[in-house]
């Protein structure tokens, strides 16, 4: 911001003006940016030019100071006005102090009356200035968090506990909301944001101009709203209209009809939108948005936009199948296996066993089946060193990748590429492995051959031979027979059973010199697995 305030001189006689435009007025960050004979001619640069500061003389042709005050104080409050005068014109200061002048100087003007007046000027043209900042940041915070205020009312109402009704109406009073028709109706509205050969729009204006185009036939139609936007291309549409001859969801069926096919016309995309039962009370919000969501969300995947309106028997509830746990089982074995085909004749039936093909799989039926899916896939794929995120470049939580596709036939076959191409990621793992993994499981055996004395654990030796923890398990026993721990119990035992043949060991120094700490635990172990104590299995092999 520019802090230099701008000075206009007014004189009629001229060596005064140009006596004062020659003061050091950047010592006091002023700028002179006109000077006039007389008011008239003051007037009209003040038309011309924002100024801050107006310095005068009384006695003037034409237009003098006061009458130039008066008009100053009228049209341009905000300008500080300091009068000229001589001695001999004090009444006129007095008449000019009561016209709003704010500092009166006698002539000859004398430098240090003139420093001390410019300096007071500056101090209050400051707090002026930082007063006028505070209220315009006041007032731009204000109107930022006003919609955003808004927004948060309507999300409470739709998803909170309803508020009694005169605090909703106070509320609503206080956000500047109108809505003080008779019928209380929601929409919900759901665009196709994916990118679309036909759209002009790319796909972070879409929404943007739905909501216009929204707003615009809403207006023509007379009908008071509020659009909430929500996630993935989805609006909420708070409607507020009077009694008319048509039936108010009749009428609020045509404008919607208009708007689908705008939308169509100016993006290119399809949308469908919901709506719900029209109500003769706000608090009844809640309710008609559930409805209009419902059925939204029961024809998103179907392959048709347009209008769909909320009917009791949309109500009923629908028959859920039981989660189908053995062809989850059989999909994710299959695709840890990397057995491609397989693994998409599991997803079928798991498919299938969910009734996702019905009519009345809406988004959050889809969701109850796919989200427990494809969470314990994410967890085998993590066992087997590998992640949704490495292999096909997607983040959990999975919702957002459902929620991208418009129609219940393109998430199929998404989902069917997502895992076919999982399984043949997987098998190039396994087939990448498998050459590796004899040798790995071979270097781990000569280790634990040669430091059976020493703390070793499946942690350590899979960081040994740079494999996953899970994945080295399963490779050890498919090699040895035995999973890694038996191993190493058998392999500490049978060294055991070497030194105990001497007789020039102690039977806890032996379990110290097998990786035993505790004897009581090396002797408990030693004879489970030999069915003798060590001092049973020494005394067997001393010959008398």
């Amino acid at each position: 911001m520019n802090d230099t305030y701008k000075i206009m001189i007014v004189d009629d006689e001229f060596e005064i003006r140009e006596g004062l435009n020659s003061y050091y007025w950047e010592r006091f960050q002023f700028q002179v940016i006109g000077c006039a004979a007389n008011g008239k001619q003051a007037l009209d640069l003040l038309q011309r030019n924002d100024v801050d500061v107006v310095l005068t003389d009384i006695k003037m042709p034409v237009m003098d100071g006061i009458e130039l005050s008066r008009e100053i104080n009228i049209h341009y409050p905000h300008v500080k006005i300091v009068i000229l005068s001589g001695y001999k014109e004090f009444t006129y200061a007095r008449d000019a102090l009561q016209a709003g002048v704010s500092e009166y100087l006698l002539k000859p003007v004398d430098l240090k009356h003139l420093n001390e007046s410019i300096m007071k000027l500056k101090l209050q043209l400051d707090a002026d200035r930082q007063s006028s900042q505070k209220l315009q940041s006041y007032e731009n915070q204000l109107a930022g968090s006003l919609p955003a205020a808004r927004d948060h009312f309507f999300q409470s109402l739709i998803e909170d506990a309803l508020p009694e009704y005169h605090e909703a109406k106070e509320k609503m009073s206080l956000l500047e909301i109108e809505m003080n028709a008779t019928y209380y109706c929601c929409a919900a509205l759901k665009l196709e944001t994916q990118a679309n050969p036909d759209s002009h729009l790319p796909n972070a204006n879409l929404m943007t101009k739905a909501h216009t185009i929204l707003e615009r036939h809403l207006d023509a139609g007379q009908c008071q709203s509020y659009t909430l936007r929500k996630k993935a291309g989805e609006l909420a549409v708070f409607l507020n209209l009077n009694a008319t001859s048509v039936p108010p969801r009749r009428s609020l069926s045509l404008i919607l009809e208009q708007i689908l096919s705008s939308i169509e016309q100016e993006t290119g995309s399809r949308s469908i939108i919901g709506l719900g039962e029209v109500y003769p009370s706000i608090l009844s919000f809640p309710d008609s948005y559930k409805q209009a969501r419902s059925i939204m969300e029961r024809n998103i995947f179907w392959e048709r936009g347009g209008l769909f309106l909320w009917d009791q028997a949309d109500g009923h509830p629908v028959e859920r199948k039981t989660y189908p746990y053995l062809y989850e089982t059989k999909l994710l074995d299959a695709v840890l296996e990397g057995n491609q085909d397989n693994s998409l004749l599991q997803f079928q039936q798991f498919w299938n066993s969910c009734g996702l093909e019905s009519e009345r799989a809406e988004l959050p039926i889809v969701l109850r089946y796919l989200l427990p899916l494809f969470t314990m896939l994410e967890r085998r794929l993590d066992l087997h060193g590998a992640s949704f995120e490495s292999m096909a470049s997607l983040h959990m939580p999975f919702t957002e990748f459902i929620e991208r596709f418009p129609t219940l036939s393109q998430l199929k076959m998404a989902l069917d590429r997502l895992l076919s191409d999982i399984s043949l990621q997987i098998k190039q793992i396994n087939d990448d492995v498998q050459t590796t993994s004899h040798s790995a499981v071979q270097q781990v055996k000569k280790y634990i051959d040669e430091h059976y004395s020493e703390k070793i654990t499946l942690n350590q030796m899979a960081e040994l031979v740079y494999l996953n923890p899970s994945y080295f398990s399963i490779q050890f026993k498919k090699e040895t027979g035995i999973n890694f721990i038996d191993y190493l119990k058998n392999c500490r035992m049978e060294k055991a059973k070497e030194l105990l043949r001497r007789i020039d060991l102690k039977v806890y120094e032996i379990g110290e010199l097998v990786g035993y700490q505790d004897r009581k635990y090396f002797a408990t172990t030693f004879k489970s697995h030999t069915k003798l104590t060590p001092l049973e299995y020494r005394q067997s092999f001393i010959t008398y």
